[in-house]
């Protein structure tokens, strides 16, 4: 039986450590840099009042919790899983602290690489 183009599945990868790859923990560094990159998106793209978005961004910064930030990656995961409608304040308390983690994700990133070595995931 066919699938329609759209139900398609997607090919493997051809080689087997091209697979390795792709399912490799990412690094912390990796980590860090992927939220930071997300954050930003979301900021410039003023699309945080959506309920959908939030939770996608959520999703994505969700292993965060794994690294050394205290509890605040918690608390940003509840305030990103908020339902609809989002208040201003609730919008303003986001945006400030999605904006203070990117200096923290940053140092974060820099510290292994001035130790020469990437740290563990903390678990």
């Amino acid at each position: 039986m066919r699938t329609p183009t759209g139900m398609a599945k997607p090919a493997l990868p051809p080689a087997s450590s091209d697979l390795g790859a792709l399912l490799a923990v990412p690094t912390q560094v990796e980590l860090c840099e992927r939220a930071v990159q997300a954050i930003w998106m979301h900021l410039d793209a003023h699309d945080l009042i959506d309920e959908a978005v939030r939770a996608r961004l959520a999703d994505l910064l969700d292993p965060l919790a794994a690294l050394p930030l205290g509890g605040k990656p918690q608390r940003l995961l509840s305030a990103l899983r908020m339902p609809d409608p989002i208040g201003a304040s609730q919008l303003y308390w986001l945006t400030r602290r999605l904006l203070t983690l990117v200096p923290e994700l940053q140092a974060l990133c820099q510290a292994p690489a001035e130790a020469g070595r990437p740290p563990p995931l903390a678990h």
